[in-house]
């Protein structure tokens, strides 16, 4: 497990009185023990830095550097990746509901991965990115999840190869399937039981006639607090054991 990053009460006092309130202190050695952690638990798997969290440039360029690959929900997001030289290969447009704006964007930064959960995302990703490459978001169960995002995002796993035949018939790439367990995740049983679903909707494709190549493990690993202790590394052999 990474070490947390603190600082103390004198040091935070002098840092203010330095250089003025309010004042975010962003520790780099950190996000590198992060990435070398979340890296090592999940070994041959492409990490993907989802740009919200935290988009600030000395974070981006220094999980570039270290070759991680970019989760991005908005138009300004995708154009801050492009100024830093962030190739679209390395890009996810991931926002479950795209707007219009978002889309133009990523047509013109070449951004060409996206995920879908409908019909009505098919027909906007087909308009705006002709032949873009699309992940299919499987709703599934996270009762453990702080925040469980399948209430509201994701296809029922029995309309997979139907939503997954609707973007071939529009011109796009059926690329692979995606999940998210819901944030705060604590334990590993959704991350197993997710992986298992779309390991039967793989081979469902695969009888269909379609050649998926990428399962999307989404995000939900929970982050330390002050009052949780989390084994992300002891989660992570677990799910590449799946």
């Amino acid at each position: 497990m990474a070490k947390i990053f603190r600082l103390g009460r004198a040091q935070v006092e002098a840092l203010a009185a330095t250089y003025g309130t309010p004042l975010l202190v962003i520790s780099l050695e950190q996000v590198k023990e992060n990435y070398a952690m979340m890296k090592n638990a999940l070994r041959d798997v492409n990490i993907y830095y989802a740009v919200k969290s935290n988009p600030h440039d000395r974070i981006v360029q220094t999980l570039a550097q270290l070759g991680s690959c970019f989760d991005v929900a908005s138009d300004g997001e995708m154009l801050q990746l492009a100024r830093l030289g962030i190739s679209p290969e390395k890009i996810v447009y991931a926002n479950p509901v795209k707007t219009r704006n978002g889309l133009l964007t990523a047509q013109k930064t070449g951004v060409s991965k996206f995920t879908f959960d409908s019909e009505k995302e098919i027909e906007k990703i087909a308009e705006y990115v002709p032949g873009g490459k699309v992940l299919l978001r499987i709703r599934i169960d996270a009762t453990n999840a702080l925040i469980d995002l399948n209430k509201k995002f994701g296809a029922d796993p029995q309309e997979a190869i139907r939503l997954l035949f609707a973007a071939k018939n529009k011109g796009l790439d059926p690329a692979g399937l995606c999940f998210h367990v819901g944030s705060q995740t604590t334990e590993v049983a959704p991350f197993i039981e997710a992986i298992k679903v779309c390991a039967g909707l793989f081979d469902q494709a695969r009888q269909a006639g379609f050649n998926l190549r990428i399962l999307d493990i989404g995000g939900g690993y929970p982050a330390p607090t002050r009052t949780l202790e989390v084994d992300v590394p002891a989660m992570g052999r677990e799910i590449r054991a799946a």
